[in-house]
């Protein structure tokens, strides 16, 4: 199984981007050097709030356990998330995290790029990529049969990503039902005109 690693620092400095400032650029409590932030008026990125719509609100068989979402900037780099976690006691997990970043054109290539690679693989392989065209999604999958860790990461609209993780259960069909049920191509239509005011 191809790992997929290199998307990871991308990622990842798009989550760190989206905790170190929130609430649409307003200052971060203790953080003196953020002051500037607060004269910034325009915000690239959907505000979390509109991305959480799009969330699952239940899955069958789990308990709604975690939620957190933020709007911020983190230098030149604008992030909004949100993510919603569902648990079945310890045995079983499913995380869905919806990221705008203005680092998307090179997450979306990235993630592209992987599915692209995948392409040649039988439908029933279980990391087969994902090319929805009817909910406007491209995307890779991942599966750890030794930690039972599943993941789908999709480029929804050309814009948004949605992570969608698994734990505990067979193989990649939870991230992919989950998946296929939000509603990705209502995701897809949300834009925020770049340069739109920040959501107080």
């Amino acid at each position: 199984m191809r790992d997929y690693s290199f998307l990871r620092p991308l990622i990842l400095l798009a989550l760190v981007a989206g905790t170190a400032c929130t609430d649409g650029g307003k200052k971060t409590p203790g953080d003196a050097d953020s002051t500037s932030a607060n004269t910034l008026a325009t915000f690239p990125c959907a505000h979390f709030e509109d991305l959480q719509a799009f969330l699952p609100e239940k899955l069958e068989g789990l308990e709604r356990s975690q939620e957190a979402g933020s709007t911020g900037r983190y230098g030149d780099v604008s992030v909004s998330e949100a993510e919603r976690s569902f648990t079945h006691g310890e045995d079983r997990e499913v995380k869905v995290r919806i990221v705008d970043t203005s680092l998307g054109k090179k997450l979306g290539q990235a993630i592209r790029a992987a599915a692209e690679e995948g392409r040649s693989r039988a439908t029933n392989d279980p990391t087969a990529p994902i090319f929805w065209k009817d909910k406007e999604a491209v995307g890779f999958v991942r599966y750890d049969a030794s930690t039972g860790q599943a993941e789908a990461s999709l480029l929804v609209g050309n814009r948004y990503v949605v992570a969608v993780s698994s734990r505990g259960f067979p193989g990649t069909v939870e991230v992919r039902r989950v998946a296929r049920d939000i509603d990705l191509e209502g995701l897809a239509q949300l834009h925020q005109a770049p340069g739109g005011t920040d959501r107080q």
